[in-house]
């Protein structure tokens, strides 16, 4: 995980003597809150004067920041006096596509030390986040009653946010609690990494060499052999996906060995209902001391790695590279731009209920009955008529699996089991509960149920899974409170096999996706809540070499570094090397070659495929010189998206610009409701469309010019990729 970037006292320092500095702005309307406020909250409004060093004008119910110079602030004003002592979340809204900024806020007076709160972070998103600090820690409590907080975005120019919804309120009973336990769950969090990575660095003597399965027989088989002479206590430990296998105290089974050898057939469902699918198997020692009994594993952990599926599919292989995200699948765009591939999203808490009703289905799972909502308007026949349209087309699609926040707070409901328990309330979206045999079922629950339906021809075929949304930014796309990095990838990984097992019982050519953005390897990102991406990828491949290895792909999405600037050849900090802080359009080479690696490859011969399923380029405005960057931009990510040789896709997001991207224009089209030219074409429509066919040099050429290129070849990098 990112270390926290701490502001230095001679920062403090400068800001302090700033403290009482007047600067006269020029007044902006007042815009009124987006989502109305509890009738307990205190809405906070930005004081439309004495901001310092920074632009501030707002547009479409929004804030925008705009940073000048060194130490830049603004004060958000209450509505009415505040107590501290009860009112002590500040909660706002971000769009921050720039980078993670850290956060200094002065509450209430007097501005001094004794009332500065420097230890948070502006989070780096491409979506709105709401964010929520707790401002009750200064050293001093602030003079009361106080109606006003300082808030400073980084201490550099250049950077640009939008910001909505300022308020303060009472915390939540689900902070309350976790405020109580945060200790304690950081302690067991740390230890659990600690185990982590021991058991992955670790070198077993004894081997569970080979588990498969067979979907006709319903038969799981498990081979391996003990190093050992004394069989006593010892044994084949079945090992839940909930279990944690590296402080084991019950497994499902236990069954002891009489040779060396290990050759054991179980029944896929368990006499208590669970699907064996979910579980790893490991040699183990039964000890018992003190009246406990504790597992100690001598072997790794196996989960299935061989299936035998239902029906021997063909492996789907787009027509072309070109793929799209968010057009409507029945517009004639996606025939005239020649789409060979699109991506969509599943919401998975619209698919199965615990309860019956109309145009629900019974579907069991794992000894329980749930209830599929595939009526009419349902979320399932909406991806029915997705599926059913793909297929005419011939397109291959690779769906996004998504769990909501359980906001609601229901305790009866697919949710409430299969989100994590510790899923904080300003994320997105959740990771799935593996602390838990509930959670881990109503999870897989799901995903078999979509692998059945869409592992054949009718309605139609979902070729790849992509497994939840951009996982480095933990905080927000797919949240489980805080982790450590191998904390956090323990849980995903287990998503992706869960993900992969399923689907390969339906279709051989199957895959899990893991989706991940640009964020590489920065060693600058002070937001202690994300992770590094080549971290993240370095843990998936360790997992797998020691828990059996499954054929894994990966989902990227290569933003230029800074995604509001379409010039994404000038990124400067997008290296040819595995090193690099980003990995952006610039620079995909690298991830090519890092796939391409004896140490990364599945089973150490085929090279991960890559996807590239969520990127586009920003017109800021639809001016024309920024219209022919970004077409120009687009122009030179093909050519180099060509000449990769483990690259199956390339999914281009947006259709048309959409308003709530926060202000970025990545669309093939304009605004649906632009006064001049209502979804109108633009550049990179046409450049598009021209990818991938005899056009494309003719309608490419007059960009060459505006990347500096003379020929579209030197756009790609053919020299070596180094550390």
């Amino acid at each position: 995980m990112n270390m926290k970037t701490l502001i230095v006292i001679l920062t403090v320092m400068l800001s302090l003597s700033d403290c009482n500095r007047k600067k006269e702005t020029p007044e902006v309307p007042l815009p009124p809150v987006v989502v109305p406020p509890s009738a307990k909250d205190i809405v906070l409004t930005p004081r439309q004067k004495d901001y310092n060093h920074m632009t501030l004008t707002y547009d479409r119910y929004e804030w925008e920041v705009s940073t000048t110079a060194n130490d830049p602030y603004l004060f958000v004003d209450a509505d009415i006096p505040v107590n501290i002592k009860t009112h002590y979340i500040l909660s706002f809204e971000s769009f921050n596509t720039a980078e993670t900024l850290p956060l200094l806020f002065y509450v209430g007076a007097p501005l001094n030390s004794s009332h500065i709160i420097e230890t948070y972070t502006l989070p780096r998103t491409e979506g709105w986040t709401v964010n929520a600090y707790d401002i009750s820690a200064t050293l001093e409590p602030p003079a009361e009653p106080f109606t006003s907080i300082r808030i400073r975005f980084g201490n550099t120019a250049g950077k640009t946010v939008r910001l909505r919804n300022f308020i303060l309120r009472e915390p939540t009973d689900r902070e309350k609690e976790e405020a109580a336990h945060r200790e304690d769950r950081i302690r067991q969090d740390e230890e659990l990494s600690a185990r982590l990575q021991s058991y992955l660095n670790k070198s077993f003597t004894s081997s569970i060499t080979s588990v498969r399965m067979s979907f006709a027989a319903g038969q799981i088989a498990i081979q391996g052999e003990y190093a050992g002479s004394d069989l006593s206590n010892t044994g084949l430990a079945e090992i839940p996906m909930w279990k944690d296998a590296t402080d084991l105290d019950a497994p499902a089974s236990f069954t002891p060995l009489n040779s060396p050898s290990v050759n054991f057939s179980f029944g896929r469902t368990a006499e208590d209902g669970h699907d064996r699918l979910l579980s790893g198997w490991a040699i183990a020692r039964q000890n018992t001391s003190g009246g406990q009994t504790r597992y100690e594993l001598l072997s790794a952990v196996h989960y299935a790695d061989e299936i035998t599926p239902r029906a021997d599919l063909p492996k789907k292989i787009p027509a072309s590279l070109k793929g799209i995200g968010g057009c409507p699948m029945d517009h004639p765009d996606m025939d005239e731009l020649g789409i060979a591939s699109v991506t969509f999203n599943i919401i998975l808490d619209a698919v199965l209920y615990r309860d019956p009703g109309q145009g629900r289905t019974p579907w069991n799972y794992a000894g329980k009955t749930w209830y599929a909502a595939v009526g009419a308007g349902s979320h399932v026949d909406g991806i029915d008529r997705d599926v059913r349209i793909a297929r005419e087309k011939g397109w291959m699609v690779s769906a996004i699996l998504l769990i909501p926040v359980n906001r609601q707070g229901s305790k009866n409901s697919w949710l409430a089991q299969a989100a994590h328990p510790e899923t904080e309330m300003s994320a997105a979206f959740s990771m799935p509960n593996f602390t838990a045999r509930e959670g881990a079922e109503a999870y897989a629950a799901t995903i078999a149920f979509l692998a059945e339906r869409y592992g054949k021809d009718d309605p139609g075929r979902i070729h790849h899974w992509i497994v939840h949304n951009e996982i480095q930014a933990g905080f927000y796309w797919t949240n489980a409170g805080r982790k450590t990095v191998e904390t956090y990838m323990n849980l995903y990984q287990k998503s992706m096999r869960t993900v992969q097992t399923l689907a390969r019982l339906y279709d051989p050519n199957a895959k899990a996706l893991i989706s991940l953005d640009h964020g590489w390897n920065n060693p600058d990102d002070p937001d202690p809540r994300s992770y590094r991406g080549k971290d993240m990828l370095d843990l998936l491949v360790k997992f797998g070499r020691q828990e059996g290895d499954f054929e894994w792909g990966v989902a990227f999405h290569p933003y230029a570094q800074d995604i509001n600037n379409p010039r994404t050849w000038q990124d400067n900090r997008a290296y040819y090397s595995f090193s690099t802080p980003f990995l952006t359009f610039k620079n995909l080479e690298v991830l090519d070659a890092w796939v391409e690696q004896a140490s990364v490859r599945y089973k150490g011969t085929v090279p991960r495929e890559i996807q590239f399923t969520e990127q586009g380029l920003n017109s800021p405005d639809y001016s024309e010189q920024h219209l022919k960057e970004q077409a120009a931009g687009m122009a030179y990510v093909w050519a180099k998206v060509e000449r990769l040789r483990n690259v199956t896709a390339f999914q281009y997001h947006l259709w048309a610009d959409a308003h709530e991207e926060g202000g970025l224009k990545l669309g093939l089209r304009k605004y649906g409701n632009d006064a001049g030219d209502p979804y109108g074409k633009k550049p990179i429509w046409y450049l598009y469309q021209a990818c991938g066919t005899s056009d494309w040099e003719t309608v490419a050429a007059p960009y060459k010019p505006v990347t500096g290129i003379a020929d579209w070849s030197e756009s790609y990098y053919s020299g070596s990729i180094n550390q």
